[in-house]
Formats: structure tokens, C-alpha cells, sequence
């Protein structure tokens, strides 16, 4: 025997433990958000969509932290994980460890510059952005392109009703059935495969939606013909888009018949024989 020591009874033994883990225990800890802020993160770098707008939008001043894509991409993280307000950003960010492998501090993230970045995309712009947007979403995760949604809403804002700065934001009756003073209508195209957005079409609140149809219909038509040249899918795409009943009228069934589209609509059942 080399060595002999009496460790004591096994409470004295659990005592020792006790003591030591509680040596190692920091004083303080923080918990930041990650796994959602990543992944959301992940998809905007793997669509290149900070690049894209920026492509259109052009390089960044000298005088901002970031340019108007990383801005816009990160409004676009935010409304995903949490959507809080462009003056709470940088407050929320630094509840999450995004700043770690995005590289962006809180201190670059004021509101001011959020909107700065909103202001600089023309409606062309971002007509142009949206497109190029959609190529890389079908490039990359190879959607079907071929049976897309159509749907129009409308939704209840916090715009004051006497902003003039914001037109679209008008008094109209809200599809929850009631009447509010700062009403934006929103149409979307949606894949079938997915739901994923394809167009997007807002318009003020006053405006029903049978009106709006004929604009989405005649921007799919030409979207889709371009979309399937650009990415391969065909040199004389068919769709068929699927819309209720909303946009009945004849003259929207004129005019999706006149893009060539393939369409499913809702009708009223005839009434009953006598």
C-alpha cells in the first residue's frame, strides 16, 4: 500500500460533491434565443435575398451599418420569429445570439435605418426584387410551379386614419365584419406545393377585391411565362390557378380566359327547378 485516505462517512462523501459543484456554478447566466433566429437566417443566405435587393437597390452609403438588403432581411427575420416594431428591434435583438454568426451589433440596428432602407425600394424595385426572389425559390428548393393559389384579404392596421404618408391604409369594411379606419388589402399566389408565396399584390382597404383580380391575373400571366422560361421549366408553362369566389364576375372570367391560364372558380349552385 502506497497511499490511505479516509474519505469519511458517505454524507461527509456527498457533502464534498455538493461543495465542488457548487464552486464550478457560474454566479450569473444568459439565455438567448437561437435555434429560430438561425434557421430563418439560414434560408435568407441560402436565397441570397440581402444580395438580390441589393442587386437592384445598389451598393450602401458609407454612412449606414449595413446595407438596404441586410436591413430588409433582418425586418423579414423578425416578422418570422418575432415581429415587434422597428423601434423594439434593437431591443429584441439582443435578446437572441443572432449577432454572433450574423455579425451585426444592436448598435447599427435603429429604427430610423429600417425605414431608410424601405424608403430607398421604388414599387418597381421591389416588383423586381419580388420576382427575382421567386426564381431563387424555385431554383433552390425546385417547386412546383404549375397549380398556384390566388386569395385576396384584408386586414386591420395601427395606421392612424389621418396619416396622410400612407394612402393604402383606408376605411373599409374588414373581413371580420366590421368597419376600422386603417384597412390594406393583400393578395397572394400561392404554390400548392408548400404555400409558399409566389406574387404579392397590396391595394388600399376601399377597394373590394373583385376589382383587384384583373391586376394579379394580368402580372401571373406574365410572371409565370417568365418564371418558367427563367428557371427551365418549360417554354410554354401551363398553370392552373384556383380562386373563390370573391373575384366572380365576367369580366374576370374574360380575362383569366385571355391570359391562357387554366383556372377552378366557385359558382353559386342554379336555383331549384319549379
Amino acid at each position: 500500500m502506497v497511499s490511505e485516505r479516509y474519505l469519511g462517512s458517505a454524507k461527509d462523501i456527498e457533502k464534498l460533491l455538493d461543495a465542488k459543484e457548487a464552486a464550478v456554478v457560474p454566479e450569473k447566466t444568459r439565455h438567448l434565443g437561437f435555434g429560430d433566429s438561425a434557421a430563418a437566417w439560414s434560408i435568407l443566405q441560402r436565397l441570397e435575398v440581402a444580395g438580390i435587393i441589393d442587386g437592384v437597390v445598389g451598393s450602401r452609403r458609407s454612412d449606414v451599418g449595413a446595407s438596404a438588403g441586410i436591413y430588409l432581411s433582418l425586418a423579414a427575420l423578425n416578422g418570422v420569429v418575432a415581429p415587434t416594431s422597428k423601434l423594439g428591434f434593437a431591443d429584441w435583438w439582443k435578446t437572441t445570439a443572432t449577432d454572433r454568426f450574423t455579425k451585426i451589433p444592436a448598435s447599427v440596428l435603429d429604427h430610423r435605418k429600417f425605414w431608410e432602407a424601405t424608403h430607398a425600394l421604388s414599387l418597381d424595385e421591389l416588383a423586381e426584387v419580388e420576382e427575382r426572389i421567386t426564381v431563387a425559390l424555385v431554383n433552390e428548393f425546385n417547386l412546383d410551379i404549375f397549380a398556384l393559389a390566388l386569395d385576396m384579404t384584408n386586414f386591420a392596421t395601427y395606421i392612424d386614419s389621418a396619416n396622410a404618408k400612407a394612402p393604402i391604409a383606408q376605411r373599409g369594411k374588414a373581413k371580420q365584419k366590421r368597419t376600422v379606419p386603417s384597412l390594406v388589402g393583400l393578395g397572394l399566389v400561392i404554390t400548392r406545393d408548400g404555400g409558399i408565396p409566389l406574387l404579392a399584390h397590396t391595394y388600399p382597404g376601399n377597394k373590394p377585391d373583385v376589382t383587384q383580380f384583373p391586376l394579379m391575373i394580368d402580372e401571373l400571366g406574365a410572371r409565370h411565362r417568365k418564371l418558367a422560361e427563367t428557371t427551365g421549366t418549360g417554354e410554354e408553362p401551363e398553370v392552373t390557378v384556383v380562386f373563390d369566389a370573391w373575384q366572380n364576375s365576367a369580366s374576370n372570367f374574360t380575362r383569366v380566359t385571355e391570359t391562357e391560364l387554366a383556372f377552378v372558380g366557385s359558382i353559386p349552385p342554379p336555383p331549384p327547378m319549379p
